[in-house]
């Protein structure tokens, strides 16, 4: 299994944010997503490692997924978890995209984030919302 760079950059990017709850979604992502393609960050950036070494070790495994959080999920985790999860139609993706940029600029209305969390409740935790 392999890392999809150009989804990894984009996440990266968002470790520039003025926020600091998405910078650290964005680096526990781009971590999960590392680990998950069987790399390390060492291996991935070309760096040489001595041979024993902490970072020549084999990544660890992808953790279960959790338990439900006992906090209320951010707007951008929503996103995120849309934009990754395999049941979100891509035409759904395509139009998260903006919603993404405005979301990032601190431009998004509470309709918007009503949607978002319609679509969240759909198509992430599966649940029918009427």
């Amino acid at each position: 299994m392999t890392v999809n760079r150009q989804q990894l950059a984009k996440i990266l990017e968002l470790l520039g944010s003025a926020h600091d709850g998405e910078a650290l979604a964005a680096a526990r992502r781009a971590d999960a997503m590392v680990k998950a393609g069987g790399e390390n960050w060492a291996s991935l950036l070309g760096v040489p490692t001595s041979p024993g070494s902490a970072l020549d070790a084999a990544p660890a495994p992808p953790q279960p997924a959790a338990r439900r959080r006992s906090r209320e999920l951010t707007s951008y985790e929503m996103l995120m978890a849309l934009l990754q999860s395999e049941r979100t139609p891509a035409e759904v993706k395509k139009g998260l995209r903006p919603l993404e940029r405005r979301l990032r600029e601190g431009d998004i209305s509470d309709g918007d984030i009503a949607d978002l969390r319609l679509m969240f409740s759909r198509y992430v935790t599966g649940t029918k919302v009427t």
